[in-house]
């Protein structure tokens, strides 16, 4: 078993513990720019690989850039053979070289990422904004198409009161529509040039609604797949609605 995942370690420590025969690597940001330490136990270490490097400075769109600050991903990132890839980088406050809408960048590169490190019939784990919003409405279709099965996890504990869930995608490239996976990642490429290079100075925008249409618009959504999304929600609401009403208690406020 492969994996893809990295700093602080948490992911990669239960997993690497409970399979013997598993490797992984993952990419973190720099500490000295701002991210965590590596807290993997040191004899889990000799089957792991880490890469130090801001995620959102590799080169990722569908043509080289000729520009020394984007690198090439680490060759061991690059082949499709991981079995699972862990997506749960998110924006850093105290991160020195962020823009403001690195956090949409830093989401469509790890995609991007994700799509072309992950075997045939492996598994995504991707952390998303609550499925109320667009984008992860869109993210969650678009892998249900791609897929066999797609399920949803929020954690009822310290995750309970975030408004973010986890994305669990098994069997990539095995749903009804797999064939699209050469193309939708494509068009993830595109799509990552014009959220680094787009905007009116040229130096980046932030994701738009539409951005996304070309996995499954938001009329698509509305019209035909409201229903699935509903429930596909609901679980994840009554989460944290259970926090919500456990906070409150303690406030005195019902």
């Amino acid at each position: 078993m492969r994996l893809y995942r990295c700093c602080p370690g948490g992911f990669s420590s239960y997993i690497l513990g409970k399979n013997f025969s598993s490797t992984g690597c993952g990419i973190s940001l720099p500490v000295e720019e701002g991210g965590h330490s590596f807290d993997l136990e040191e004899y889990l270490q000799t089957r792991y690989n880490l890469f130090f490097a801001n995620l959102c400075q590799y080169q990722l769109g569908p043509a080289e850039i000729d520009d020394p600050q984007f690198h090439q991903l680490p060759a061991a990132v690059v082949p499709r053979t991981f079995d699972i890839v862990l997506i749960d980088g998110h924006q850093l406050r105290i991160q020195t070289s962020r823009l403001p809408w690195d956090k949409d960048r830093l989401l469509i590169s790890q995609v991007i990422i994700a799509l072309q490190s992950v075997k045939e019939g492996g598994t995504i784990i991707m952390k998303l904004p609550m499925p109320h919003r667009f984008t992860s409405a869109k993210m969650a279709f678009m892998f249900k198409i791609l897929s066999q099965d797609v399920q949803r996890w929020k954690p009822q504990n310290m995750h309970a009161n975030r408004g973010t869930f986890y994305l669990v995608v098994r069997g990539f490239g095995r749903g009804e529509q797999y064939y699209r996976v050469p193309n939708i990642l494509q068009q993830f490429r595109q799509l990552w040039t014009e959220l680094t290079f787009g905007g009116d100075e040229k130096r980046g925008r932030f994701l738009k609604q539409e951005d996304l249409d070309f996995a499954v618009t938001s009329d698509e959504i509305i019209n035909n797949h409201i229903h699935w999304l509903v429930e596909f929600g609901k679980q994840l609401w009554t989460v944290q609605e259970r926090r919500l009403r456990q906070m409150y208690q303690k406030k005195g406020v019902f």
